[in-house]
């Protein structure tokens, strides 16, 4: 006998505006905090405004998905023995589906797959946290010889059912927003706009479907820190599946519920440039810190190996190469200044930009 799926539930996601994307840039590197992690593709940090949606509060299940096989005849996947699945398995998310499978299960489930913007906002929230459950990835285990339970729940190691891993779920209600499967979103992988940093359009591509929410593999792997991020993407072609790849579907909000508002634009517009503004300032403090570390240095060791070469012709070996660091560490300081300048020239750009989303 059959294990009873879990209900379908689904999520009311506001209209309204939110954060998405990773302030961080070609010369930033991992000065900043928040982009410890981040890649170039998640760049520029930036507002959206999004109408009401509605999305499912989990990725769709074996049993939902097995609903789906029998009334269209859809090809089963590959790993269900004789085109079904465990009992236990009911409430697993469906695996091993392609891009093409899950379009077609939403489509024919009256929804979609949700956009880029909409698995961002839905799993993120409105105000820019890193991880779906605040910026934090795991609970501090320091005065503590027992793995917190929060923890344990967050760095699963294989697939679970969807409802059972509270810890993950998101500021709207969303569950299993990271570490269960990665998702596909309706879009080709592409970079996001952005005329005044076209440099960033390196290494995105429109034959390829983004994927967010990370799995449990990247657990295994000691990677989940950086790949549950919600800023975080990923591709694959659309005719890839894998063991830890899913998904869930969004639809129209109803009419009476589209016109609920839960946060106005221009406050958190104001708030990305002034966060811009103080990242900036933080890497010009730190650039100019290490430029006048590094030529200090510098001129400590040319200055004494000039100083071993004259005195004793005997330390020439040692002089010269005391100078060949030496100018290692002035080149270091150099590269600092440069980043300080940029730092200097990208916040007067900043101070001067709006940063409303365009409609």
């Amino acid at each position: 006998m059959r294990q009873e799926a879990k209900p379908a539930n689904i999520v009311l996601i506001p209209q309204g505006a939110f954060i998405m994307g990773t302030d961080i840039e070609a010369f930033y590197g991992t000065a900043l905090a928040n982009s410890e992690h981040a890649k170039l593709d998640e760049a520029p940090m930036h507002i959206r405004f999004l109408g009401a949606y509605l999305i499912d509060e989990y990725p769709v299940t074996n049993a939902e998905y097995a609903a789906f096989v029998q009334e269209t005849k859809h090809p089963f996947p590959p790993h269900w023995k004789n085109g079904d699945f465990a009992p236990e398995e009911a409430n697993l998310p469906v695996v091993h589906v392609s891009w093409h499978d899950s379009a077609a299960y939403a489509q024919w489930a009256g929804k979609q797959l949700p956009t880029e913007a909409e698995w961002e906002k839905a799993c993120r929230g409105p105000d820019g946290r890193i991880y779906p459950w605040g910026n934090v990835f795991v609970p501090d285990e320091s005065e503590s010889t027992e793995t917190p339970a929060e923890t344990l729940q967050i760095l699963t190691t294989s697939l679970t059912p969807v409802g059972v891993r509270p810890a993950t779920v998101s500021p709207y209600g969303v569950g299993d927003a990271a570490g269960n499967v990665w998702e596909w979103t309706a879009d080709w992988y592409q970079p996001y706009s952005d005329p005044k940093r076209p440099t960033l359009k390196q290494g995105t591509d429109d034959k390829q479907k983004a994927l967010r929410g990370g799995s449990w593999l990247e657990v295994r792997d000691g990677t989940a820190e950086r790949y549950f991020r919600c800023a975080n993407r990923l591709h694959a072609p659309p005719d890839y599946a894998a063991g830890n790849i899913g998904f869930r579907c969004v639809r129209e909000a109803p009419p009476e519920q589209t016109e609920s508002v839960h946060v106005p634009v221009e406050p958190l517009a104001d708030y990305v440039k002034q966060r811009k503004l103080s990242n900036l300032r933080l890497l010009q403090k730190r650039t100019e810190k290490n430029s006048l570390k590094d030529t200090l240095i510098a001129a400590l060791l040319i200055g004494g190996g000039v100083y071993s070469i004259v005195v004793n012709p005997e330390l020439v070996l040692g002089g010269i190469t005391a100078g060949v660091i030496g100018i290692g560490f002035l080149f270091s300081a150099s590269v600092n200044f440069w980043r300080r300048w940029r730092a200097v020239k990208r916040s007067k750009q900043v101070a001067s930009e709006s940063f409303l989303p365009s409609h």
